[in-house]
């Protein structure tokens, strides 16, 4: 009988082990995952999250999802693109408004024009000092298509930076449903951890009887009791993540979340593996179009621009020299300008920006790639997470099939206590992977759900 104590125990001890060891390759993925949060929890580090809103005692996977992005920094950059856009599009524009200036000139000349003859009855000296006062007004004609090469370059540039604030608020995503899923994992491992406590502290009383009655030895409690230590050390090891988690999650979404319950979010979502939605492909076809903004203000340079040009003043002399009196002046005229210099580096800009396009291209196939070969992966997953659970489900009914008859056994005496405890046990911790398999089921489903982009 001592034997068979000890035998059972011995059994049940490797079988919670192992049920432990596959959970915990689990928790090795998410503490990875928290490895990306680490930098954002140093700026806040050992302080309480403010509360800035008020939660409702259930959280779901989505409301957790909508207020990360909304407490993320970044999403204040927003308005900061919207108003950087306005003023570059202005600057943009105030190259049609009219440019006029003002200049002053006083001047003293050592030498002046003089004439190698006089003719009675005029004055041709010039005066060694000079004065004016002139205003320049200076309109643009055509610049070539300059200027509107230059808002679209600004728009499609803000656009760019639109898509790439939007990737950025993706990511928050993956940190938040790592940290929640994470949550809900541990959750199902102090259940287990629970359970498992209750089994030993009824086989512990159940030895202390054994032993009143000479049926085993104080060893086989000493065994038992060595296993409620560690069952108890595991709980507070879970504990201690968990905590962490929450202030984890709370810094994420803004606000104090440890005393909400976190809903298990439905595992059956309907999802279409050939499409890709991700934020990545619009930043992508943004950084397009701006290339071709690019080239188009390219092809601007070369064209020549036309300006109507006004001058009018008051000067000693005036536009006629040889009037020593202070006379009004006025020029009028239309200025062509062409810069030919453009056409030295065209052909390398061109190049340069073709290079661009192509490279940006190569990218956005690369990033295809690679996001259909992790969605395979991830579908294989899912498969793999559903298979185990369908199982468990026939284990369950096999292992309540076994108790039932174990306890028709016992009630006939051809069972002992202890072998009945096993197979209570057995059936316990059945039940327990399964809802340790549906949390990883979840998890594989919501990575593939982000990976998509849907």
């Amino acid at each position: 009988m001592r034997g068979c104590i000890s035998r059972r125990y011995q059994k049940k001890s490797e079988t919670v082990i192992i049920n432990i060891s596959v959970m915990n390759k689990t928790m090795l993925i998410l503490s990875s995952a928290l490895l990306l949060i680490l930098p954002c929890r140093s700026s806040v580090a050992q302080e309480t999250p403010q509360v800035q809103r008020e939660v409702p005692g259930m959280l779901t996977l989505g409301q957790c999802l909508e207020m990360a992005v909304d407490n993320y920094p970044m999403i204040r950059q927003k308005g900061l693109i919207d108003a950087s856009e306005k003023y570059d599009l202005s600057i943009a524009a105030s190259s049609w408004i009219p440019q006029f200036s003002v200049s002053g000139k006083a001047a003293w000349q050592s030498e002046v024009v003089e004439m190698p003859f006089e003719i009675p009855g005029f004055d041709l000296k010039m005066k060694h000092d000079q004065y004016s006062v002139t205003g320049n007004l200076t309109q643009h004609l055509w610049d070539g298509g300059e200027s509107s090469s230059k808002k679209e370059a600004v728009k499609t540039g803000a656009q760019v930076q639109r898509k790439q604030l939007e990737v950025t608020l993706y990511s928050v995503r993956s940190r938040v449903l790592n940290v929640y899923l994470g949550i809900l994992l541990i959750d199902g491992q102090l259940k287990q951890n629970a359970l498992h406590l209750e089994g030993l502290q009824r086989n512990r009383e159940d030895v202390m009887a054994m032993i009143d009655n000479g049926l085993a030895y104080r060893s086989d409690l000493d065994m038992i009791d060595v296993n409620i230590l560690d069952s108890r050390q595991q709980s507070d090891a879970l504990n201690a993540d968990r905590a962490s988690y929450v202030r984890m999650l709370g810094l994420l979404l803004g606000t104090d979340v440890s005393g909400c319950r976190l809903e298990i979010p439905a595992a059956d979502v309907l999802m279409d593996n050939s499409s890709i939605l991700r934020p990545e492909l619009d930043l992508y076809a943004a950084q397009l179009l701006q290339n071709e903004a690019r080239m188009r203000q390219l092809n601007a340079r070369i064209n020549p621009e036309l300006d109507l040009s006004l001058q009018g003043g008051f000067g000693r002399p005036g536009l006629n020299m040889l009037k020593n009196s202070f006379e009004p002046m006025f020029i009028a005229g239309l200025k062509l300008q062409w810069n030919i210099g453009a056409f030295y580096t065209r052909k390398n800009d061109k190049r340069k920006i073709d290079s661009d396009r192509k490279n940006i291209e190569l990218q956005r196939e690369t990033f295809l790639f690679n996001t259909k070969l992790d969605a395979e992966q991830e579908q294989t997953a899912v498969e793999k997470a559903r298979m185990l659970l369908e199982k468990d489900e026939r284990i369950i009914e096999l292992r309540t099939s076994v108790r039932q008859a174990g306890e028709e056994q016992y009630r006939n005496g051809t069972l002992g206590m202890n072998d009945l405890m096993d197979r209570i046990d057995q059936e316990h911790n059945a039940r327990l992977a399964r809802s340790v398999h549906h949390i990883q089921l979840l998890m594989a489903v919501y990575d593939l759900k982000n990976t998509l982009g849907q």
